[in-house]
């Protein structure tokens, strides 16, 4: 490879070092510039690329951070209620569950005790009914189990009495259950009618402990709802994507792209302050270290410039000897043609004397056959 391919890299990489430097000051002149402005409106202009310009791209930056940060803190204490609903949600839930369960419990307590009064109205007398009926059918499966258990036999009598067995049970357990279905239909109804107090002291107690109850998950639901509609107008009822958490992510991620755009901004107006009269646009805004910059940032722009003459200079000597070597192997091209061209004309003469040669032989042929052979 040509060495002067390496001299242009490292020609090229002390531009790119020189460039960052000069790059960075500018950048650090732009934003002493812009923070000594401040609120004030020094420049009128509204060319594209202009001091105005760039001002005015720099608010618009500053006021979009500063209002999506305001608006991260809304949605901080907006994440932080949804967190404490969902908690809120989740507790009123499991202790709708317990107070469920407990309310059964205390109707079925009340149910059991409402049968066992004397003075019952229709639909208890009917739900009377229902439970003699069911507790005749418990106690006979009850004694044809204690039956069976009795029994002995061989293999067969074993396996048809494992069926039977297992039918019975069945009939069993879901007569228990119609049974403490019926207690807890008993006991709702007591409590949703106007009936004489019960005489049972603890049922009397389960009454008003499943009145307790009833409120209390009365309380909650109520509760419950109004939980619901907040979390939903948070935006916990939209999915996701809406919820607070991730807007916030969002609002984050734009920050930090705003942000990294900054160094741009600064970069702009401090090219401009460099540039050819912008010593006298920026004078009132630069402070004392912007001399000492703007001299240091002119050097290494000359700098710049003769690392950029260089890198021109040398592609320059290795563009000639590429268009040297292009002329050499033009002129060996030119030389082999002219080879090719003395060969054809050589073969041409050649050719020139086989047909003069020939048609001297037809001529002697035709005075042969014209001629007079006789004598």
């Amino acid at each position: 490879m040509d060495d002067r391919k390496f001299v242009i890299k490292e020609l090229e990489e002390k531009k790119r070092t020189l460039t960052e430097s000069k790059n960075h000051l500018l950048q650090g002149l732009g934003e002493a510039i812009l923070q000594k402005i401040g609120d004030a409106e020094p420049f009128s202009d509204s060319q594209i690329g202009g001091p105005g310009a760039v001002l005015a791209e720099y608010r618009r930056m500053k006021k979009e951070i500063a209002d999506s940060n305001e608006t991260i803190k809304s949605l901080q204490l907006d994440d932080l209620r949804l967190k404490e609903i969902e908690e809120r949600i989740s507790a009123i839930e499991s202790e709708q569950s317990l107070l469920k369960v407990e309310l059964a419990q205390a109707h079925t307590s009340i149910g059991m005790a409402t049968l066992k009064a004397p003075d019952m109205n229709d639909i208890t007398a009917l739900l009377k009914t229902q439970e003699e009926a069911l507790l005749v059918k418990i106690d006979e499966h009850e004694k044809t189990l204690a039956e069976l258990e009795e029994q002995g036999g061989g293999i067969l009598g074993w396996l048809g009495k494992n069926a039977r067995t297992a039918v019975e049970k069945a009939l069993l357990s879901k007569n228990r259950s119609d049974l403490e279905k019926l207690y807890l239909r008993a006991g709702i109804e007591y409590l949703s009618t106007a009936m004489a107090e019960l005489a049972d002291v603890n049922a009397a107690k389960d009454a008003e402990k499943a009145i307790g109850l009833k409120e209390r998950m009365a309380s909650l639901g109520e509760e419950l709802l109004s939980l619901k509609e907040e979390r939903r107008k948070l935006g916990g009822g939209f999915g996701l994507e809406s919820s607070p958490s991730n807007r916030i992510k969002g609002m984050e991620k734009r920050i930090a792209q705003v942000t990294k755009e900054f160094p741009a901004v600064y970069f702009r107006l401090g090219t401009l302050a460099a540039a050819s009269g912008g010593k006298e646009i920026f004078a009132d805004f630069m402070n004392d270290d912007a001399p000492a910059v703007l001299e240091k940032a002119e050097a290494l722009s000359s700098q710049i410039a003769n690392e950029e003459l260089s890198i021109r200079k040398v592609n320059a000597a290795i563009r000639i000897d590429e268009e040297k070597a292009e002329i050499e192997r033009l002129k060996r091209a030119i030389t082999a043609q002219q080879q090719k061209i003395a060969a054809a004309e050589d073969a041409i003469t050649g050719i020139e004397e086989q047909i003069s040669d020939t048609e001297q032989h037809i001529t002697e042929l035709e005075i042969f056959i014209q001629g007079d052979h006789g004598s």
